[in-house]
């Protein structure tokens, strides 16, 4: 009696040895990889040409030569609005933003809260920007002055130049974190009706603030040349 039952071979085909020779030895080459290999080793020349010939047939990207071509604003309108390539508007108000943090918990739980049933109720598409813009300290500039020019007290003179050093050194080297809508349509008369919606819905917690004209080409130059600095400061 054997120890072990004797079992039949079975021959192996041809193409199941070739799959396991393809995967134990997978170094081998096929026929093109080894014609382009031998023809690159014995023609060197050749096949630089080849590249190269490849090189010029495929075209280099085409670069936009105007800022025109690339801003998708066409123009400002008289009523205060940006227009766009094709069709659309879009405007530009800013939100007065509130220290939640300098609030008691019910204020401010109130507060965001009312900040997010209105971005619910409201169903029209708006981007909200965030940016640090430098602190505007012009107007208290200009009355300080208007102080030195009439004064004719010394102390009282260096005192107002002291106050505006100050305010010169706040516009240069202080920013603030402002956030700004940008409220878009089809038409002008839609960007209008749709801003006004707007702010009938954050009226309650967040009001929304006009932007005058030299603000908002301001705040569309700054986006499209991030590395600028606005203001005085350089």
């Amino acid at each position: 009696m054997a120890l072990f039952e004797e079992q039949p071979i079975q021959p192996v085909s041809q193409s199941k040895q070739e799959t396991n020779l393809s995967q134990e030895a997978p170094f081998f080459l096929g026929e093109k990889e080894v014609k382009t290999r031998k023809r690159s080793f014995l023609h060197p020349f050749s096949a630089l040409k080849e590249k190269r010939a490849k090189a010029k047939k495929e075209k280099p990207p085409q670069i936009k030569k105007l800022i025109a071509e690339i801003i998708p604003i066409v123009d400002y309108t008289e009523s205060g609005l940006f227009q766009l390539k094709g069709e659309g508007f879009f405007d530009i108000w800013q939100i007065q933003s509130k220290d939640i943090f300098a609030m008691n918990e019910k204020e401010a739980s109130f507060h965001i809260y009312s900040l997010a049933s209105s971005f619910q109720s409201y169903q029209e598409a708006f981007k909200v920007v965030s940016l640090n813009l430098p602190v505007s300290t012009e107007q208290q500039q200009l009355y300080l002055e208007k102080k030195l020019e009439r004064s004719q007290n010394q102390l009282y003179e260096r005192f107002l130049q002291q106050k505006l050093k100050e305010l010169q050194f706040l516009e240069w080297g202080r920013t603030n974190r402002e956030y700004f809508v940008f409220i878009y349509g089809n038409t002008e008369l839609m960007v209008k009706e749709r801003r006004e919606d707007l702010i009938r819905y954050f009226q309650r917690t967040t009001p929304l603030i006009e932007v005058s004209d030299k603000k908002k080409i301001e705040l569309i130059y700054k986006l499209y040349n991030q590395n600028a600095k606005l203001g005085n400061k350089q």
